[in-house]
C-alpha cells in the first residue's frame, strides 16, 4: 500500500465527499445551534466543497504525478475555488482547512499528516477568536492522530482510518466543551461535517465506508433541535436581530481585518489566497455598515450578501397591517427617502419619478460629501437610505451619513457600484418596513446584480485587456475592463455575452447619449435569440461617454 497521496486520490475524495455532504446535509443542518442556530451548517459546507469540486471540469487534476506542475496547479486552484466560494461560519473553516491541506500535498503527498496539520492550523487562523468544542477541536484531534501515527511508518490507508475515527471521538465529545451543545443535546454541526469528509477520504483510499450507526444523535430526542432553534428565534425582538455579512475582498494583506471586524461584530472569519480574502462577520443590524467600510477601506470588494441570521422571513415575522405600496411615491407622511446618484438627465427624471431624491453629477465624476448631505436635509424625513451608483463614491457617501446622523436623521448607505445595482435595490424598497428590514432587502438585491457598461476612451492607456487608444470603445464587467474594441454594437454584445449565465432573468439596458435606437433593438434581439425566456428593459439614462449600462438579475 502505497504512503503517497496522490492526485486521483485527491480527485476521488472531492468527488466522494460532495457525494457524502450532498447526502448528509439535511442531517447536519438539524444540528445547527453554534453559533447561530440557523440550520444551513450543512448546506453551507455542501456549497463551498462543490465550489472547491469546479476544479475538476478544468483538466487540471487527470494527471497522474506526484511533484510535477500540474499537482501544484491543481492543489492551488483546489484552494482558491474553495475560499471563493465559502459560505457561512462553517464553509469558510472548511475553505481554509481544505486550501492548506492540498497546498501541504503539493509539496509533499507523502506526509498526509503533516498535511492534516496544515489544514487545523489554517482552520485555527481563519476564525477571530476560536471556540473549542467545534470542527476546531475535531480537525485538530484528527490532525493529532494522523502525527502519532505517521512516526511509526504507519501506511496511508491507516493514517486516514484512524484520523478519522480520532475525529469521530472529538466529535461525540464536543457537547462536553461547549454548552450551547449540550444543553441542546446534539454534536457541532461543522465537526459532523468535518467527519462526513474525513470518512469519504477513507473510503476512497481504502474502499470501506466507516459504519458510524448515527451516534452522534443517540443523545437528542427527534425535536430537541428543532425545539432550541425555535427558542433562540422567539426569543429576538427586531431591534435586537443580527445579520451575516460576506463579501469577497480583494487586497493585498488582510493585516488587522480579523480586529477590525471584531470591533463591529462576532464569529469573524477571514480565509484568503493569492490576495482574494473571503470575509464572514455576524453583526447587529445598526452595525452592517459598518463591517462593509471595514472591507472598503482595505480594498476592493464583490459578491457582497447580508442575510438575516433567523430563519424567519422578516417581511413576514415583522409585516405590518398596511399593504405594501407598488411605488415609491405612493405613501404620504412618509418618513424615509431615498438619495441616489445620477449622471444622466434621463435617471435624474427616473429617479425623481420613483419618489427618491437624484443628486446629478458629471459624467465619470462623483458628488460631494456636501451634495448628498444637502439632499439628505432637503428630504425632510427622519430616515435616508443613499445610493451612491459609484464605487468610488462609497467613502464620500459614508461622510455623508454620519453627518446626517449627527443631525438626527437616520442614514445608511447601499453600496451600489452602478446605475443598475441602485435601480435593482430602489426596485424592492420597501417604505413599510422598518428601517434594518429595508437596507438588507436593498442590499440583497444591489449585490445580486451584475453589472456592466460600455465607455469611451478618453486617452490611450494600457488596460488589463490590452492597448486601447483614445476613441475607442471598452466593454467594462463589474468594474474591470475586459474587452477593447473599434465597434460599439460589438463591445456591447461582448460584454452582455460574458455577462449572461443559466437563470439569468432581467437584463437591464440604461442607453447613453452615444447609443443609437437601432443599436439598441439589435442588442433586444441578440438577448432574445440568446435566450427567449430573459426579459429585458430599457432606460433612456442618456449619459454621456457611457452608451450602455448594463444590469443582469
Amino acid at each position: 500500500m502505497s504512503t503517497s497521496f496522490t492526485l486521483p486520490m485527491l480527485r476521488d475524495w472531492l468527488l466522494t465527499a460532495q457525494t457524502s455532504l450532498r447526502a448528509a446535509r439535511e442531517e447536519i443542518d438539524a444540528l445547527n445551534v453554534f453559533p447561530v442556530p440557523d440550520g444551513d451548517t450543512g448546506t453551507n459546507l455542501y456549497l463551498t466543497w462543490e465550489a472547491a469540486c469546479e476544479v475538476l471540469r478544468h483538466g487540471e487534476m487527470d494527471s497522474p504525478e506526484l511533484n510535477d506542475s500540474a499537482y501544484q496547479v491543481a492543489a492551488r486552484e483546489i484552494g482558491r475555488h474553495a475560499i471563493l466560494g465559502a459560505r457561512g461560519n462553517s464553509g469558510v473553516i472548511m475553505s481554509a482547512l481544505l486550501r492548506d491541506i492540498c497546498l501541504s500535498l503539493s509539496h509533499e503527498p507523502q506526509s498526509f499528516a503533516r498535511a492534516l496539520r496544515a489544514g487545523a492550523q489554517g482552520a485555527y487562523n481563519a476564525v477571530a477568536a476560536p471556540v473549542e468544542g467545534t470542527i476546531l477541536t475535531v480537525a485538530r484531534a484528527c490532525a493529532d492522530r494522523a502525527e502519532e501515527l505517521s512516526h511509526t511508518g504507519a501506511e496511508l490507508a491507516e493514517v486516514v482510518t484512524e484520523a478519522a475515527e480520532a475525529a469521530y471521538a472529538a466529535l461525540l465529545e464536543t457537547p462536553d466543551v461547549l454548552d450551547q451543545l449540550r444543553q441542546a443535546g446534539v454534536v457541532d454541526a461543522g465537526g459532523r461535517g468535518l467527519v462526513v469528509v474525513l470518512d469519504s477520504l477513507v473510503t476512497s483510499i481504502t474502499g470501506q465506508h466507516p459504519a458510524r450507526r448515527q451516534k452522534h444523535q443517540a443523545n437528542r430526542g427527534s425535536s430537541d433541535s428543532k425545539r432550541i432553534i425555535g427558542l433562540h428565534q422567539n426569543s429576538k425582538s427586531p431591534g435586537s436581530l443580527e445579520f451575516e455579512v460576506m463579501y469577497h475582498l480583494t487586497a493585498p494583506e488582510a493585516d488587522g481585518l480579523h480586529t477590525a471586524l471584531s470591533i463591529v461584530g462576532h464569529s469573524v472569519m477571514v480565509a484568503g489566497m493569492d490576495n482574494i480574502w473571503n470575509v464572514h462577520v455576524h453583526v447587529p443590524s445598526h452595525r452592517i455598515s459598518d463591517a462593509i467600510n471595514v472591507g472598503l477601506e482595505r480594498g476592493t470588494m464583490s459578491h457582497l450578501s447580508v442575510t438575516l441570521l433567523d430563519s424567519v422571513d422578516p417581511v413576514k415575522d415583522f409585516e405590518v397591517e398596511q399593504p405594501m405600496s407598488p411605488h415609491l411615491n405612493e405613501p404620504t407622511g412618509r418618513t424615509r427617502r431615498l438619495i441616489g446618484v445620477s449622471h444622466g438627465p434621463g435617471v435624474q427624471r427616473l429617479l425623481s419619478d420613483q419618489g427618491a431624491i437624484p443628486v446629478q453629477v458629471p459624467a465619470r465624476q462623483q458628488p460631494s460629501a456636501a451634495e448628498l448631505i444637502d439632499a439628505g436635509k432637503q428630504a425632510g424625513t427622519s430616515e435616508v437610505i443613499i445610493l451612491p451608483s459609484d464605487r468610488d463614491a462609497h467613502s464620500v457617501a459614508e461622510i455623508a451619513a454620519r453627518e446626517l446622523k449627527s443631525m438626527g436623521i437616520r442614514s445608511s448607505v447601499i453600496p451600489t457600484r452602478s446605475i443598475t445595482q441602485t435601480l435593482a435595490a430602489m426596485a424592492v424598497h420597501d417604505p413599510d418596513l422598518d428601517f434594518e428590514h429595508d437596507v438588507v432587502s436593498m442590499t440583497r438585491a444591489a449585490s445580486a446584480t451584475h453589472y456592466g457598461a460600455v465607455t469611451i476612451a478618453t486617452r490611450d492607456v494600457l488596460t488589463m485587456a490590452g492597448q486601447c487608444q483614445t476613441g475607442d470603445i471598452l466593454g467594462l464587467i463589474d468594474g474591470e475592463i475586459s474587452l477593447v474594441g473599434t465597434d460599439l454594437r460589438e463591445i456591447a454584445q461582448g460584454v452582455l455575452e460574458r455577462m449572461l449565465a443559466p437563470g439569468a432573468e432581467l437584463v437591464t439596458i440604461v442607453s447613453g447619449c452615444e447609443s443609437h435606437p437601432t443599436d439598441v433593438t439589435a442588442l433586444i434581439t441578440w438577448i432574445k435569440t440568446y435566450d427567449p425566456l430573459i426579459h429585458t428593459q430599457v432606460i433612456h439614462g442618456e449619459q454621456p461617454l457611457w452608451p450602455y449600462i448594463f444590469g443582469v438579475e
